[in-house]
């Protein structure tokens, strides 16, 4: 949980994420933006450029933990402002994570924070 803390730290204060924390093969969704499912380091880091493509200056405050197992629910809330018209947006969102040894080997990001509960057996 407070690796999961401090990436978020690091993330709103540099603005990009440190691919070393995930294992070469790990799976990232995220469902509002881009692909939705993407494979491989590779893939987390476009995933993350659609991101920041269709919105600026995106933040995201982890509000809540859940630790289940090898898993780890963050209820977190997205900000920004979509590029083009600026329109602010602010949107809450559950990432889960899965660890593999010391890293993460899928991150699933889900728009309806009870579908992340119960995707860890958590109601």
């Amino acid at each position: 949980m407070e690796r999961s803390r401090a990436a978020y730290e690091a993330f709103n204060t540099t603005k990009q994420v440190d691919m070393e924390q995930f294992t070469p093969d790990v799976e990232f969704t995220q469902p509002e933006v881009g692909e939705s499912v993407y494979h491989g380091r590779e893939g987390f880091a476009r995933g993350v450029q659609e991101l920041f493509d269709a919105f600026e200056d995106v933040c995201a405050e982890p509000e809540e933990f859940f630790v289940v197992g090898s898993e780890v629910v963050a209820f977190v809330r997205l900000s920004g402002r979509a590029r083009g018209s600026g329109v602010p947006i602010e949107t809450p969102y559950a990432h889960v994570f899965r660890f593999r040894g010391e890293k993460i080997d899928r991150w699933h990001t889900y728009a309806d924070r009870s579908e992340a509960l119960k995707a860890v057996g958590l109601r």
